[in-house]
């Protein structure tokens, strides 16, 4: 028989945490392994997810953005590097080692400039905003894959929409995809070689040839001379043109045709050879399109250009 003491202490704790708000020790939600889990490949994979999310390198964006100041987009992390107005050489000159023909070289203006992800879009950011994960390689990291031209533009319109009511994007700016005449501007990053490396590429550059069988982590390789990761490799990024044939003339602005059936995406991806890699180098494929090695970067600008 217990002691009379020992039993009215044990009546009053049990009655304290009937009364009590909340939970002592709070509960952590169980981690859902995917359904086909991928093994993790490099050391920074093996590392928790939340423990690879850092502060962010540039300005946190609080207000409108501020033309030539590169920032991060709240709540997503997502850094944006600012790309001055410019003119550059677009395609490729006609000795330049695998080159096709739909890269016609000819001068580029562009008057006006516009922001450009740091990296390609990761799959914690396009969950944070869209609420799913469609990648067929998992991981919080590794850039988001296996979406559609029409998926991407969603993504943009969302994150459009978050941005404005939050009160930071100023009037006349959108979240959307470069053309593709930004996005070699900014991959050449002042090169008119084969690559921003210069005329080769290794693989202590870039993912590519399946030297990992997978994508990896972004900014895992070096960045350009302007500061972006992966522009060569890893995944192909969805432009927002239609593809067709590059004038022969100079052109300031281009937009690409005003229809066509399939959307540009540039860059090669880790499962393709290095003359896909290459600036001037460009695929296409159908708005529905979703691939394991396809996805895209974000770009910010204003909503004012036309189609040339």
């Amino acid at each position: 028989m217990k002691h009379p003491l020992i039993f009215n202490l044990s009546l009053i704790l049990i009655l304290l945490a009937g009364c009590s708000k909340g939970p002592i020790i709070e509960e952590q939600e169980p981690v859902k392994e995917p359904s086909s889990p991928v093994p993790p490949t490099t050391e920074e994979q093996k590392v928790p997810a939340k423990e690879l999310f850092k502060a962010p390198t540039e300005p946190v964006l609080t207000a409108a953005p501020v033309a030539g100041e590169s920032f991060s987009i709240p709540d997503i992390n997502l850094d944006m590097l600012w790309c001055k107005p410019g003119t550059f050489m677009m395609g490729s000159p006609e000795d330049e080692k695998d080159r096709k023909d739909n890269e016609t070289q000819h001068k580029v203006t562009l008057t006006k400039g516009f922001y450009l992800g740091k990296h390609e879009v990761t799959q914690a950011q396009w969950e944070k905003v869209m609420g799913l994960n469609p990648s067929h390689f998992k991981g919080a990291t590794l850039p988001v894959e296996n979406v559609s031209w029409h998926d991407v533009m969603k993504f943009c319109e969302k994150l459009t929409q978050m941005e404005k009511a939050a009160g930071r994007l100023p009037e006349g700016w959108v979240y959307s995809l470069p053309t593709q005449a930004q996005w070699e501007f900014a991959c050449r990053a002042g090169t008119t070689t084969a690559y921003s490396f210069g005329d080769t590429v290794t693989k202590e550059q870039a993912n590519f040839h399946q030297n990992v069988g997978k994508t990896t982590s972004v900014g895992t390789y070096p960045a350009n001379a302007w500061g972006f990761h992966d522009m060569h490799g890893n995944v192909w990024e969805w432009c927002s043109d239609w593809y067709g044939a590059y004038p022969s003339v100079s052109v300031s602005d281009p937009v690409g045709p005003s229809d066509g059936s399939s959307r540009v995406n540039r860059g090669g991806g880790w499962y393709g050879l290095g003359r896909s890699m290459r600036s001037a180098a460009r695929g296409g494929g159908t708005p529905g399109y979703r691939l394991s090695s396809l996805g895209f970067r974000l770009s910010l600008q204003t909503a004012t250009a036309k189609t040339e």
